[in-house]
C-alpha cells in the first residue's frame, strides 16, 4: 500500500491544472485505475464501464473534499463540473474489468445469491450488476471484501 501511495503522488504531476487535452488530464487517472479500465493495483479500484453520472459524482465529491482520497483530492482539484463530467464520460466507455479466473466457492455463490435476495441489490444495481445513474458497478471486481457491504463481499 506505501509502495502505492508513493507511486500516485510520483504522478499526480501529471495532471497538471488546466491541462489542454482531455488525454493529459486522465494520464494520472489511467496511471493508477488501468489504461484499459482494470486497476492492476489491489487497493486502487477498476473503474471501466462505470456510470458516467456515478463517476461524476464521485469526483465532484473528491474535488470538494466531502470524499477524502488525498490523491484523488489533488487530481480532482481545480478542475471545473465541465471537466469532471468529461473525464466520467471518458472513464464510462472504458470496457468493464476482467471477472476473476479462478472458479468460485459453490458454498460462497449459494450464500450470496441468498444475500442477493434479501438485500434486492439487483434493484438499484440492475441484474447484471453493471450499475445506472448515480448507482455503481459492482461486478466483476477483484476488490470484493471490502467495506462496501455484506452482499458485495459474499458475492465475491
Amino acid at each position: 500500500m506505501r509502495r502505492f501511495l508513493a507511486a500516485a503522488f510520483v504522478l499526480l504531476p501529471a495532471l497538471p491544472a488546466g491541462a489542454d487535452s482531455l488525454e493529459a488530464r486522465l494520464a494520472a487517472c489511467l496511471a493508477c485505475h488501468g489504461e484499459k479500465g482494470q486497476s492492476a493495483v489491489p487497493e486502487v479500484p477498476s473503474l471501466g464501464a462505470q456510470p458516467a453520472f456515478y463517476l461524476t459524482i464521485q469526483l465532484f465529491l473528491f474535488r470538494e473534499r466531502l470524499r477524502v482520497v488525498e490523491a484523488m483530492n489533488k487530481v480532482t482539484q481545480g478542475l471545473s463540473n465541465a471537466e469532471l463530467r468529461d473525464m466520467a464520460d471518458f472513464i464510462a466507455k472504458l470496457p468493464p474489468p476482467r471477472p476473476a479466473g479462478d472458479s468460485p466457492d459453490p458454498a460462497r455463490m449459494e450464500r450470496a445469491r441468498a444475500l442477493i435476495a434479501q438485500h434486492r441489490c439487483n434493484f438499484c444495481h440492475n441484474r447484471d450488476y453493471s450499475g445506472e445513474q448515480n448507482v455503481p458497478r459492482l461486478a466483476p471486481d477483484r476488490r470484493f471484501g471490502d467495506r462496501r457491504g455484506r452482499a458485495r463481499r459474499a458475492v465475491h
